[in-house]
C-alpha cells in the first residue's frame, strides 16, 4: 500500500497543535482540506484517530499511539528542513515595475523589515510580465484590471491616473469630453505600454484605432514628454504634481475612475498560501492602501 506521507504528515500537525484551524494556518491550506486529509487517512486504516466534540478534538487511543511513532519521525524531518532549506523557504522574490518600486515598494519595505525581520524580500525591477510558472520569482506585482489566468490576484491600491497634457498641445484639438475623445490625440505609453489599452477596456471604448507616441522606459520621461506637448499621457497623479503646480501641465479630462484599475499582488495559489508570501500580502496591502 503506498503511504501518503502528505495526509500523514497533516495528522501529525493536528496532533502537535491540537486544533485543526491551527494545523491550517501552519500548513498554508483551508480547514476543510485539513478535515479531508484528515478522514483519508482515517477511512483508509479503518481507525478513528480524532474524537470530534463542540469543544474541539482530541486524540483517540489509536490516535496516541500513531502520534508516538510518527512525531519522533516527522520531529527529525522538520529539524532537517529547518537546518537546510527554512531560511530559502523565508526568502520573497518579487517583480515590480522600477517606478512602482521606487513610490511605494521600497518604503513598505522596510516597515514590513521591522515588523518580520526572519522573512527576507529580493525584489526585481523590471517592466516585463514575468512568467510565474516557470520563473523564479514569487510574487508579481501588476497594474491591471486583476484577471490573470491561472494566478490568484490580491488588489492591494488604486491609485489614480489622470489624463495630462501641455495647454499648447490641447489647443490644437477639439476640446476632451469623455474617453474616447483621447483617440484624436497623439498618446504616449507608460512605461509598460499597458496602461492605454486597458483604461480604454475599462471605459469600454474601442480603442484600436489609437495613435501613439513615443515610449520611453520610465514615467518620469513621459512626464517631461507631455510637458513638450509630444502627445496626451495617462499617469500617476503623484508623478505630475509639479507640472500641474507649474502650469506646465493641464488635466485634459476628468472622468469617473475606474476602482478595478488597480495595483496587484499577483502569484500562483499555492506560492500565495505559503505563511511568508501570505504575510507580506497582507502587510503591503494594508500598508499601502490604509486598509
Amino acid at each position: 500500500m503506498a503511504i501518503r506521507i502528505q495526509d500523514l504528515y497533516t495528522f501529525h500537525v493536528v496532533a502537535r497543535t491540537g486544533a485543526m484551524q491551527d494545523a491550517a494556518h501552519e500548513l498554508g491550506v483551508t480547514p476543510g482540506a485539513i478535515s479531508q486529509r484528515i478522514r483519508a487517512v482515517e477511512e483508509r486504516q479503518g481507525l478513528r484517530l480524532f474524537a470530534r466534540s463542540k469543544n474541539g478534538i482530541t486524540l483517540t487511543t489509536a490516535g496516541l499511539a500513531l502520534q508516538a511513532d510518527l512525531g519522533k519521525a516527522f520531529s527529525m524531518i522538520e529539524a532537517a528542513h529547518e537546518k537546510h532549506f527554512a531560511a530559502h523557504g523565508k526568502t520573497i522574490r518579487i517583480s515590480a515595475s522600477a517606478t512602482f518600486a521606487h513610490s511605494t515598494l521600497v518604503s513598505s519595505l522596510g516597515r514590513f523589515a521591522e515588523k518580520h525581520p526572519s522573512i527576507k524580500v529580493s525584489v526585481e525591477t523590471d517592466d516585463r510580465l514575468v512568467d510565474l510558472k516557470s520563473e523564479p520569482v514569487d510574487l508579481a506585482i501588476r497594474h491591471g484590471l486583476g484577471t490573470y489566468a491561472g494566478l490568484r490576484a490580491e488588489w492591494l491600491c488604486s491609485p489614480e491616473l489622470i489624463l495630462v497634457a501641455s495647454p499648447a498641445m490641447l489647443d490644437k484639438h477639439d476640446p476632451l469630453h469623455e474617453p474616447a475623445d483621447c483617440l484624436q490625440c497623439k498618446l504616449l505609453p507608460d512605461a509598460t505600454g499597458n496602461d492605454w489599452p486597458i483604461w480604454f477596456k475599462a471605459q469600454g471604448v474601442d480603442a484600436r484605432g489609437a495613435h501613439y507616441g513615443t515610449q520611453y522606459g520610465n514615467d518620469f520621461l513621459t512626464v517631461k514628454a507631455a510637458m513638450e506637448g509630444q502627445g496626451l499621457a495617462l499617469l500617476n497623479d503623484i508623478y505630475v504634481k509639479e507640472g500641474l503646480a507649474s502650469g506646465q501641465l493641464v488635466r485634459a479630462l476628468n472622468t469617473a475612475w475606474p476602482t478595478a484599475f488597480a495595483y496587484y499582488a499577483v502569484a500562483l495559489e499555492t506560492t500565495m498560501q505559503r505563511p511568508s508570501v501570505s504575510a507580506f500580502v497582507r502587510w503591503l496591502k494594508q500598508d499601502v492602501s490604509g486598509q
